[in-house]
């Protein structure tokens, strides 16, 4: 079985509302945006037919975060609103292909847990997805303990999407050299990590599982200067209840790298193993024969047991969401 953990959807009614901040915007006009899907991304007949192209049997539909740069909490909240009401009609239309990962806005902490309600207590949402940080508020805010709470309650991931804020401190986005998308956004991921971990966040809530995007950012890749840092450093080592390494056991990442590249495949295995890597491919944000295709057929490429590349192909997925 082959579960894509990461598949983005934009709803056109979506669609419409964000081409005014002209990030985000429909491939295949005379606009050009930062981000470009095709527009027939919603359309569940083409969806499926991409699916069947590839051999992928469910897909996790979640919203991606980003899309919210701009708005103001409540225009958050409703953005949010109208992504899972839409995600939840094709997950009743197709039960067995699709399954709903909510899109919760935490700009207003209230009305997320409202919506975290509404979707996985009452619509029977599988996951939820945040960004690593909210207007630049880091993850191990006091603030967000309730929504973590919630989580643990219900049993869910949650899904880490990277993301910035207006004034990110990094190359202006209009001068088209992708620096903040490329390379910022990995690193927003892997200082979300470090904030659940060395703020306290993960000793608080040891049940809580986080799954993040672009298999983990920076984390596989720089491991070791990690480890030898905290262990020289007394004073972060000092905020660790418990070895470092424990704490990244609480850390599932995708396999979404733009394409396959088993070298960087590898990477992420050494640091997550089999148990803790899913299939997940970003798409609609690029072609899919290099997002889906190209994921798949180098996580099969990757010289493991047979049963290590189904775990991060779908077993993983299915035992992490609960699917029957």
């Amino acid at each position: 079985m082959i579960i894509d953990f990461s598949a983005h959807i934009i709803p056109k009614e979506v669609g419409k509302i964000l081409v005014r901040k002209h990030y985000f915007g429909p491939s295949g006009g005379e606009e050009e945006y930062l981000h470009m899907y095709p527009p027939e991304n919603d359309d569940p007949q083409y969806r499926l037919l991409i699916m069947e192209q590839f051999e992928v049997d469910m897909q996790l539909l979640s919203g991606t975060t980003p899309i919210l740069l701009g708005f103001d909490k409540e225009e958050a909240s409703r953005i949010s609103r109208m992504t899972n009401d839409y995600i939840n009609e094709l997950c009743n239309k197709y039960p067995n292909r699709f399954v709903g990962c909510a899109m919760i806005s935490l700009l207003d902490v209230e009305s997320g847990l409202e919506e975290l309600d509404r979707t996985v207590g009452d619509l029977g949402f599988k996951c939820v997805t945040i960004s690593t940080s909210h207007n630049g508020r880091g993850l191990d805010s006091e603030e967000y303990y309730p929504f973590y709470e919630r989580v643990i309650k219900y049993d869910i991931p949650v899904f880490l999407h990277p993301t910035h804020w207006e004034g990110y401190p990094l190359v202006d986005m209009k001068k088209g050299w992708r620096a903040l998308h490329i390379f910022g956004w990995p690193f927003d991921t892997t200082q979300a990590v470090w904030r659940l971990i060395f703020g306290g966040v993960l000793d608080k809530f040891p049940t809580l599982k986080i799954v993040t995007h672009h298999l983990g950012g920076m984390l596989p890749y720089y491991r070791c200067r990690i480890i030898t840092n905290v262990e020289k450093v007394q004073s972060l080592k000092a905020r660790l209840s418990r070895p470092l390494e424990s704490y990244f056991r609480q850390i599932y990442g995708d396999t979404a790298l733009n394409g396959g590249p088993i070298e960087s495949l590898i990477c992420g295995y050494a640091f997550f193993g089999s148990e803790r890597m899913l299939f997940g491919s970003d798409w609609p944000f690029g072609a899919p024969k290099t997002l889906i295709g190209e994921n798949i057929a180098g996580i099969k490429a990757m010289p493991i047991p047979k049963e290590e590349k189904e775990k991060i192909l779908g077993e993983n997925a299915k035992r992490l969401l609960k699917i029957k």
